[in-house]
């Protein structure tokens, strides 16, 4: 499954059996009147309600918010099979023990969790005090692995919030990652991906619970299947949030069982799963493999048509529709990275094909840029990267004997050629600089022909590609390599070292590219 294997890092059998997915309730007076029935219609194990805020009317006043949660209104929902989580709004005051005996007594009402929802306010370093105060006083009340906090969904985002101290006093993190109003990757996917990559990257260590976003005011809302399959790769994630009466969302329309997944519509997890890929599959082809490919495009959203192995012009469609979604080249073909985009867990692809060596190239910079290692020290293993070019820049005089940090994108590209046999010099015959700086590139590149200006050639993949970020042909800023374009986008996917001190595969601007290196 597309981003299970993030989650590599959660027992995922005890958090879906701990934590049953749910939703979040704002205000029990606005939803339906008949909530309840919905809940349990929809299989719902457990809500998050919010019992607290530390303002009222704009004031700071911490409020209990009695008036929905007591313990009457909890053993309602217990009595239906629901657990009941509250939730509330913290704003880093030094008003600590106010806080406190207010969320005691929401606690007092038989919650079985709590969940600390600190935001903006809180990045304001003076508050962290107060936060590491508060958490430490709610941390021996509340049951231990039932206590978390909720906040932005990409905290390299967002570095002033007291990220260590919430992962110090907490059990579960639940990053709000609204997907559906995110726009800083290509695809919904990617942004996923990174939310939870940047916990990873800041240290953090508690199990992640995602939030994900169903929202009236979405300008591209996510579809229930869309929800099925993010709800589906996360154990214990939830939906924010049940929508008010008259307002849109996808909240009710799911239905969630007791097991940590997600049933819609008959669709099974198992719709999920692909075969290991034999061949291209393509407008024509027939078989076992076909109907698994369909499965997984209908279940994701993209109508594939009957499921019966025949790969028609529906099925062809779909591909095309998830290939434009996911930001690959767009060809209505199923090879290997459509496929492994599909579904990251499918056995390794065994296609019997002699590949080129642009292609070879291609295949191990993606899969090595994948790797998003950063560069901190010579005991790093994005050392390997930098290493290259040390003796030479040295030899140059660019750089002394202690082993620095440089620019090392030129030197991730130096490395996938070199692993898969093509031979870059280190420093270019005639050139005063190594391969370490892009001009570099340039001058060899042109010398031995493969140098092509942007419009001269229709990217492929495999190419190296060559940026200028101010776009006017005085300086070349920086390089990758090409793993997919399709002709006339304004967008072009790359793999690349080195960006922000770190490798990894991205979609770029057409408009910064310079040229391209195509070595045949």
């Amino acid at each position: 499954m597309l981003l299970t294997t993030l989650n590599t890092s959660l027992e995922r059998n005890d958090i879906a059996q701990t934590h049953p997915h749910g939703v979040w309730i704002w205000n029990l007076s606005k939803i339906r009147n008949d909530y309840l029935d919905k809940l349990v219609e929809c299989q719902i194990k457990r809500v998050y309600l919010k019992v607290f805020d530390g303002k009222r009317s704009g004031v700071l006043n911490p409020t209990f918010w009695d008036w929905q949660c007591s313990t009457a209104i909890i053993n309602t929902f217990k009595s239906r099979g629901i657990e009941v989580y509250g939730w509330g709004y913290h704003y880093g005051t030094s008003d600590v023990d106010a806080q406190v005996e207010k969320v005691k007594q929401a606690l007092d009402c038989g919650l079985d969790g709590y969940i600390v929802d600190v935001e903006a306010e809180v990045e304001d370093i003076s508050t962290h005090p107060n936060v590491d105060k508060l958490l430490s006083e709610l941390r021996s009340l509340v049951k231990e692995g039932r206590f978390g906090y909720t906040s932005f969904g990409y905290p390299e985002f967002h570095p002033n919030v007291p990220w260590k101290i919430l992962d110090k006093h907490c059990d579960l993190a639940f990053p709000q990652i609204y997907f559906e109003k995110f726009r800083f990757k290509a695809t919904n996917q990617e942004e996923v991906q990174e939310c939870i990559k940047s916990h990873k990257r800041l240290g953090l260590t508690k199990p992640i619970l995602p939030i994900f976003g169903s929202e009236s005011d979405a300008k591209q809302p996510a579809s229930a299947s869309e929800l099925k399959f993010y709800l589906t790769s996360f154990p214990g994630s939830s939906i924010w949030r049940v929508p008010n009466s008259g307002e849109s969302g996808e909240a009710w329309n799911l239905k969630y069982d007791s097991r940590g997944m997600v049933e819609i519509g008959g669709i099974e997890a198992s719709d999920f799963e692909l075969p290991a890929l034999t061949r291209i599959l393509r407008q024509g082809t027939k078989g076992e493999d076909v109907k698994a490919l369909q499965r997984v495009l209908n279940a994701l959203g993209f109508n594939a048509g009957v499921v019966d192995g025949d790969f028609g012009e529906n099925t062809e469609a779909a591909v095309r529709a998830f290939q434009a979604r996911a930001g690959i080249t767009i060809d209505g073909e199923v090879g290997p990275q459509t496929w492994k985009t599909l579904d990251p867990n499918a056995p390794k692809s065994i296609i019997p094909v002699e590949k080129g060596i642009t292609a070879r190239l291609a295949d191990f910079a993606e899969d090595e840029a994948a790797k998003n290692l950063r560069w901190t020290g010579v005991s790093s293993e994005a050392e390997k990267y930098l290493k290259i070019f040390r003796e030479p820049m040295f030899r140059l005089g660019h750089i002394g004997m202690m082993p620095v940090l440089y620019d090392w994108c030129a030197a991730f590209v130096n490395y996938c050629c070199e692993k898969v046999g093509i031979d870059i010099p280190d420093i270019p015959q005639g050139f005063s600089a190594s391969m370490a700086l892009v001009e570099s590139w340039k001058f060899w590149a042109k010398k031995n022909g493969y140098w092509y200006s942007k419009g001269s050639i229709v990217p492929q993949r495999g190419d190296i590609v060559v940026f200028d970020w101010q776009r006017n042909n005085s300086q070349l800023d920086h390089i990758g390599i090409v793993r997919g374009y399709t002709p006339g986008s304004s967008t072009i996917q790359t793999s690349e070292g080195n960006k922000g001190n770190i490798s990894g595969n991205f979609t770029r601007n057409m408009a910064d590219v310079a040229g391209f290196i195509r070595i045949s």
